[in-house]
């Protein structure tokens, strides 16, 4: 009897995923303030034929883009590398698939926490330096990110690729979770026209790499060093996510009031 394990890979993630779907649409709510339609309902949020002007006016904020870049830049590099590790180590140490797989699967791996790093790390620095401390310590984890690419890419010695791809690894889901702690501020009013936006830059950066490595003229360490300096060049981008001063106090006030409650006090009146 001939066994078929594909059929049974694909309907148990897909049932999980089914699963998964219901809970969040009956358990969680659309955004930290409340569900969509009882902030339209105070007055809180724009209605539903404000949904396309969101869109456009999201859209014309270069904030935004930069923003899209980067995210290509982490989250499409990291869809990239899982797309080649396990090709990458077999062909470059000439190991065996299977071995190759096992290491390559140390680069997933790292999301047990690593992302979840990046946004704690972000909130922490926008507690201490406000939003631009968000937005520097995006820039400095996605400048160690395309750093770290770099090395792997040079290296020749099994040991010290895969030191080198740990840290590669750390720091590009680090840089996802960076990103996301910025997304939020750029602007509330369409907070789901930014976040789609740039969350589709992953999948566009993970395409435009893509093309490196069906390259014939092009080794795989040739087109990761190439993604590499790809990266940091991105990481100049953070310079272009600017917040007026108008908005850095506001979103300071409103931290303060959020820390006082959690922290037990009873919240100021603003000013």
């Amino acid at each position: 009897m001939t066994n078929h394990p594909l059929p049974s890979a694909s309907v148990i993630p897909g049932a999980a995923l089914l699963l998964v779907g219901v809970a969040y649409y009956f358990l969680t709510q659309d955004c930290p303030q409340g569900n969509y339609r009882d902030l339209r309902a105070r007055g809180l949020m724009p209605g539903s034929a404000g949904s396309k002007g969101s869109f456009l006016e999201a859209a014309r904020d270069p904030r935004v883009w930069a923003l899209f870049v980067i995210y290509g830049a982490c989250f499409g590099v990291e869809l990239t590398i899982n797309n080649i590790a396990a090709l990458y180590y077999y062909d470059r140490f000439e190991l065996n698939l299977a071995t190759a797989g096992i290491i390559a699967g140390t680069f997933g791996l790292m999301n047990i926490f690593a992302r979840t790093l990046g946004g704690f790390f972000g909130d922490k620095m926008g507690i201490r330096f406000g939003l631009r401390g968000r937005v520097m310590f995006l820039g400095a984890v996605l400048l160690v990110e395309g750093a770290a690419l770099i090395l792997f890419s040079q290296m020749a010695t099994l040991f010290l690729a895969v030191g080198a791809m740990i840290v590669f690894s750390l720091f590009v889901q680090m840089s996802e979770g960076a990103t996301f702690s910025v997304v939020p501020f750029v602007n509330r009013k369409a907070l789901g026209s930014v976040a789609g936006i740039v969350g589709a830059g992953g999948n566009a950066g993970a395409v435009a790499f893509g093309f490196l490595f069906r390259s014939e003229s092009l080794t795989y360490a040739d087109a990761l060093l190439i993604v590499g300096v790809a990266v940091v060049v991105a990481s100049s981008l953070v310079l272009a996510v600017r917040f007026s001063p108008e908005t850095e106090r506001e979103e300071r006030h409103a931290l303060d009031l959020a820390l006082a409650e959690r922290a037990g006090f009873a919240p100021a009146a603003a000013d």
